[in-house]
């Protein structure tokens, strides 16, 4: 019997991290991922608010059609939303003749926080896999396809963003 998508994409992270033997990967950076202002959060998929309406610690706030997850910072890890169990990776919905799959991506946002995506450290083939499998879970919904082509393409702009400062910066030192 299939399962909603969401509690499926639950289910394929239940018991994986992104170091290998499931290491908690926040004792690298000091949980710098769970440190934030009230401003901070993580986006909610779809139904995923309904969670976390009567949780301690946690506070969904409304920006438009987004839900956003605040935290106090601490949480028991059992109870932790998609967007932090799939950290520092995001699955990316690709079209290809006709056919949407998933391609896992670094979280963009992580390379000023998290040592994984900024130097690179290797990360549990498993976990991939799981974050893989989590993404063709929720691309099942409508609403969730939606919320990962949005972040897709938020990612994209990071990017152009990044490089556009990177070339300015470099012409900069030339002249100088």
């Amino acid at each position: 019997m299939m399962k909603s998508p969401l509690s499926d994409a639950y289910s394929v992270l239940r018991d994986v991290t992104p170091l290998k033997y499931n290491l908690d990967c926040g004792k690298l950076c000091g949980n710098k991922c769970c440190h934030g202002s009230d401003n901070d959060g993580m986006e909610l998929f779809n139904g995923e608010e309904k969670l976390f309406e009567n949780e301690k610690g946690f506070t969904v706030r409304t920006d438009g059609d987004r839900k956003i997850l605040i935290c106090s910072g601490k949480c028991d890890r059992k109870k932790r939303p998609l967007s932090c169990r799939m950290y520092p990776f995001f699955p990316i919905p690709v079209e290809k003749n006709g056919t949407v799959g998933i391609k896992v991506v670094y979280d963009i946002r992580g390379f000023s926080s998290c040592p994984i995506v900024r130097e690179h450290i290797r990360p549990d083939p498993r976990f991939l896999r799981a974050v893989r499998m989590a993404g063709l879970y929720l691309i099942r919904d409508k609403k969730n396809l939606e919320i990962l082509k949005n972040t897709a393409s938020m990612f994209d702009e990071l990017v152009s963003f990044s490089e556009a400062v990177k070339r300015k910066d470099e012409c900069n030192e030339k002249k100088l």
